[in-house]
């Protein structure tokens, strides 16, 4: 069983307890966590509260007693799944639990309408454990038969192997748990004779140091757990290493076949956050369009000064485009609370499918050969992908990324000019520079370097001695 989450992820749904117990059985005998619900509306998870991740469902075909017609049962289950499944809840996996023996394909063929109703609810995987093969009808009803016990929990433990992804997530979600735990007690050893605020002081400080003096209580709260994340992260890393994928499933990785990828949304993954930033450090957010200059965007000279007007007429609801400014002060600056600067380069977050539309109407009317050398950027001949084979060391062009805005997700660029680097006074009358910008996102520490990086660069390149 040690394919199975340890999280709380299994859930049980069969509204007769007496044919759900062996299953109860069995996984607390395993120490695995689960949660049980015969069915009843009353006794589902309120809509109100957050919903915890559900990964696999022992599903109990004919949920309600007296329920007729696969229609029927399919609204039964729907409405129960939708108690238990949100929509954030990723991939889970139903194994059928009936008296019956149904097929998977017949099961998602009368859900067919659900799913296309509520997509969320589409099982990455079903499998099928036919009940009836371990249950016997005897004097007090339909019982367990206990000289199944072996043959069952076999046949349970070869069914839930052969879902590899199941293995994959579990496998992660159980070390995360594991290590969690262990961090705690190392936290309590570091901490010990602390009472709760002296130890969400000592890992705000941690995080913050100096400046921990200047912060609000909330985002000294939000330090500490950013404090207990780093080092979670780092301990984790050292503990993936224990996780063994062993069988077939995962041999010869290397040889996997082609596949498609959001790769837009994996760099979001690692290239930005949105999460609560007290230093700032990092931080993009908008500004207005004056503050920002296109002179090195266009290399064109009769076009200069045109790229963000004609972007925001042309601008639709489907299409991002926001003038930012990137926040990069040292951290040691902050650390030490001496910053009295807010160091920061002009640029701007802009969609693919803009920059296009941008291109276009820029050069239109340019032959071809003043076109490719319009901007920085072109368009690539009978094709929509963007080419950046002319940017010049002065323009960081971040990888394109996936971002959320209006409840919308945009593929878009973080394109900055580093020699309009410039530092402003963090106080001005009184006033914050940045309290009254909109936060976009932060971009992660490894980006964030690789821009440094580039300023650095640009900073201390050396002009011609002579010609």
């Amino acid at each position: 069983m040690i394919n199975l989450p340890n999280n709380g992820s299994i859930v049980i749904l069969d509204d007769k307890y007496m044919e759900a117990e062996p299953l109860i059985k069995l996984l607390s005998k395993n120490n695995k966590s689960f949660r049980y619900y015969d069915g009843k509306p009353e006794n589902l998870p309120s809509d109100t509260i957050e919903k915890e991740a559900t990964r696999l469902v022992f599903l109990d075909y004919n949920l309600t007693e007296g329920t007729t017609g696969s229609a029927s049962q399919a609204s039964t289950i729907t409405a129960n799944l939708n108690r238990i499944i949100s929509e954030e809840n990723g991939p889970y996996f139903i194994l059928l639990w009936s008296k019956k023996k149904y097929d998977a394909q017949e099961f998602n063929d009368e859900m067919e309408s659900v799913y296309r109703k509520y997509p969320h609810l589409r099982p990455l995987r079903i499998e099928c454990l036919n009940k009836g093969e371990y249950f016997e009808t005897t004097a007090n009803g339909y019982e367990f038969n206990n000289d199944k016990v072996e043959e069952f929990q076999k046949e349970l433990e070869e069914m839930i192997s052969s879902i590899e992804l199941l293995e994959f997530y579990s496998s992660w979600e159980n070390k995360i748990l594991l290590t969690s735990q262990k961090l705690i007690k190392k936290t309590s050893d570091v901490g010990q004779g602390m009472n709760a605020k002296q130890l969400v002081h000592l890992l705000s400080h941690i995080n913050l140091e100096q400046f921990s003096k200047n912060v609000e209580d909330e985002q000294l709260i939000v330090a500490a757990y950013q404090s207990l994340n780093t080092v979670f992260s780092s301990y984790l890393n050292h503990k993936i290493e224990d996780i063994k994928l062993s069988r077939e499933h995962f041999s010869e990785i290397s040889k996997v076949d082609d596949y498609e990828v959001n790769s837009s949304r994996v760099n979001s993954w690692f290239n930005i956050n949105t999460i609560e930033n007290p230093s700032r450090i990092g931080q993009v957010f908008t500004t207005a369009s004056s503050f920002f200059l296109d002179d090195n965007i266009i290399k064109n000279n009769e076009l200069r000064g045109q790229f963000i007007a004609i972007a925001n007429q042309n601008k639709t609801e489907n299409e991002y485009f926001k003038t930012v400014e990137l926040e990069i002060s040292p951290e040691c600056d902050v650390a030490q609370n001496k910053r009295n600067f807010y160091r920061v380069i002009p640029g701007m977050v802009i969609s693919e499918s803009l920059m296009r539309t941008v291109f276009e109407k820029l050069t239109n009317g340019l032959d071809k050969g003043e076109k490719n050398k319009a901007l920085v950027f072109s368009v690539k001949k009978n094709s929509e992908k963007l080419n950046f084979d002319s940017l010049p060391q002065s323009i960081f062009l971040s990888p394109k990324f996936e971002f959320k805005a209006n409840g919308k997700c945009f593929d878009v660029f973080l394109i900055l000019d580093l020699s309009q680097f410039k530092t402003i006074p963090i106080q001005n009358e009184g006033k914050d520079y940045l309290a009254d910008k909109e936060m976009l996102f932060s971009v992660n520490s490894d980006l964030l370097q690789s821009i440094k990086n580039s300023l650095a660069n640009s900073i201390q390149k050396k002009g011609y001695q002579h010609l």
